[in-house]
């Protein structure tokens, strides 16, 4: 199965990333090891989501995109897999962690024009209500 036929299960990815990086708590070498392949897998299934949609991303967004997509491919770099395990730990949480929350933005913001395009002109970028209207006397 190809990485772009894989569902995210945000739940899931949500969850190792909690625990590689707010459980400050031992673990075992073993139990280590299964988080740092748990979590390779997630920023492997969600770089190339991200990666795809860069082109439409605004100029902010596209900018952090681009940034988060170099730190998964540090992370993920194979001379990085010799290194401290509880940094690789670390960078691998916060890479799939922000890619993550990328791709809920950019679907929360796909929900929004499809329920929104009918009203545009009535909010702003910020998504505060602005009343154009005729000027009271």
């Amino acid at each position: 199965m190809a990485a772009e036929d894989m569902p995210i299960d945000a739940a899931t990815i949500r969850e190792a990333c909690h625990t590689a990086l707010s459980e400050a708590r031992p673990r075992s070498a073993a139990e280590t090891a299964l988080l740092v392949q748990q979590l390779e897998g997630h920023v492997r299934l969600l770089a190339p989501e991200v990666a795809a949609h860069l082109p439409t991303m605004d100029e902010s967004r596209h900018t952090v995109g681009l940034i988060v997509l170099r730190h998964a491919d540090e992370a993920l770099d194979p001379a990085a897999r010799s290194a401290d395990r509880a940094a690789r730990l670390h960078d691998l949480g916060v890479a799939a962690r922000a890619l993550l929350t990328l791709i809920e933005m950019m679907a929360s913001e796909a929900g929004d024009e499809e329920e929104g395009d009918e009203d545009e002109e009535s909010s702003d970028a910020t998504g505060w209500l602005i009343t154009i209207g005729p000027a009271e006397d």
